[in-house]
């Protein structure tokens, strides 16, 4: 047996008393190891603090959720305030210039037409445009020309023959004077030589009186012959001189048209178009030329049927050219319906804007009614997603639908007869997605 003791069957004690046991190596398995650092108490207060406000906005919102028939979010939506404003009911219309005066030229009478312009040339008021050949309308001129004179001829010889006339009776009343002076001389004479004289007998004396009876009948025919022929010399003279006034207006209105054959431009402007060639032949009143006046200009717009009985005469317009309104006035209004639009002239209410040209297209705004100062909010589609009968009122976060009543409909405000007051906002957008919902919450 080994003298070597047997440490392995020693108590502990024992082996602990002979000496420590030998050390072990535990370099190769050892790992650094972090300090835990201890949660300072504010934190951890903090975060139960924002855990309950969170847990509170999420139940508030749910139980708000709970009450309510939809949700929809701010960005989507549209808000406007309800005042005190002016509501002007206005119709949008697409129009063109146009010439406020093209006049169309005729033919005054038959004949043959040569023209002395083309279309598109300029010209002025009085320029001669063109040329009617009519020998016919010449030759009936000159005749009636020469009937004029021969009736100045019939007035001048009754007028000589009333002078003429006027003299013999003058005579004649100066002779019937006479014969009754020497009447009365005779009468006198008888009736002393009779009553006392005694120197004639009664038949003398009976036929002295005759005669002085006899020169005075004749004396006062004489005047009224006199009288008589001069009142009708005077109604002979005025029909010759109506006779010859007539012919005078036979001989003007031939020579107006005879002076018509030379077409003159009624305004300046532009040849339009020509109705003929060169050298055609015309009957008369047949068209033969349009000259356009390119110094009045006119507005023409097309306007909905629908809207065609709310439109009258004097009606204030805004007529916009380009990026600039100019006011206007509706001066006519078509009394036909066109594919259903009814066409509506315009005129600038005072200087027309300088560069017009024809046939330019343009806007223009007609206001169909005024209603200053009233209850009115900015325009929407919500006017039309519920015909205007109802929209929603914003309470802080939610929106309630209520009963409303709005009046006239402009192109940025929209009245409001009844159902808001001022101060209330309300949403002005599409709402026809909420057409189903009462109240809705409103989400950021």
């Amino acid at each position: 047996m080994s003298s070597q003791p047997q440490l392995s069957h020693l108590p502990k004690r024992e082996a602990r008393a002979n000496g420590p046991p030998p050390m072990r190596d535990t370099s190769a398995t050892d790992r650094p190891i972090a300090s835990r650092r201890t949660l300072r108490p504010w934190l951890v207060g903090a975060l139960l603090a924002a855990l309950a406000v969170l847990i509170f906005v999420v139940g508030s919102r749910w139980q708000r959720e709970a009450g309510l028939d939809g949700t929809a979010s701010r960005a989507t939506l549209r808000l406007a305030e309800v005042g005190i404003g002016d509501v002007m009911r206005e119709l949008n219309a697409q129009g063109r210039v146009i010439a406020a005066a093209s006049p169309t030229l005729y033919s005054p009478a038959p004949g043959v037409v040569s023209y002395r312009v083309q279309a598109g040339d300029s010209v002025k008021e009085g320029d001669l445009l063109a040329q009617v050949d009519s020998p016919a309308l010449a030759n009936e001129l000159q005749q009636e020309q020469a009937s004029f004179g021969q009736r100045e001829g019939d007035l001048a010889r009754a007028v000589i023959a009333a002078r003429q006339k006027a003299l013999a009776n003058q005579q004649g009343v100066e002779l019937a004077r006479v014969d009754l002076l020497a009447a009365e001389r005779e009468w006198r004479r008888a009736e002393d030589s009779f009553r006392r004289k005694q120197v004639i007998n009664e038949i003398d004396y009976e036929k002295a009186r005759d005669e002085l009876a006899r020169a005075r009948l004749r004396h006062k025919q004489a005047e009224e012959q006199a009288r008589l022929d001069v009142e009708l010399a005077a109604y002979e003279k005025q029909g010759l001189e109506r006779e010859l006034e007539r012919q005078k207006l036979r001989v003007d209105e031939l020579q107006r048209k005879v002076d018509g054959l030379s077409v003159r431009s009624p305004v300046t402007g532009m040849v339009g178009s020509l109705a003929l060639a060169q050298t055609s032949a015309v009957i008369a009143q047949q068209p033969l030329l349009t000259v356009v006046d390119l110094t009045r200009f006119a507005v023409e717009v097309e306007v909905p049927e629908s809207y065609a009985d709310e439109i009258g005469l004097e009606l204030p317009v805004q007529i916009r050219i380009g990026a600039e309104d100019f006011p206007g006035v509706v001066t006519a209004i078509a009394p036909e319906v066109i594919d259903n639009q009814v066409k509506v002239r315009l005129r600038f209410a005072g200087e027309a804007p300088a560069n017009l040209r024809q046939n330019q297209r343009l806007t223009a705004r007609i206001q169909l009614e005024n209603r200053p100062g009233v209850l009115s909010v900015e325009r929407g589609a919500f006017v039309d997603a519920d015909q205007g009968r109802s929209a929603f009122v914003v309470e802080g976060d939610t929106a309630r639908r209520v009963p409303v009543r709005i009046g006239a409909v402009g192109l940025e405000r929209v009245e409001i007869v009844d159902g808001l007051v001022a101060g209330d906002r309300i949403i002005v957008s599409d709402t026809r997605d909420f057409q189903h919902q009462q109240t809705l919450l409103l989400t950021d």
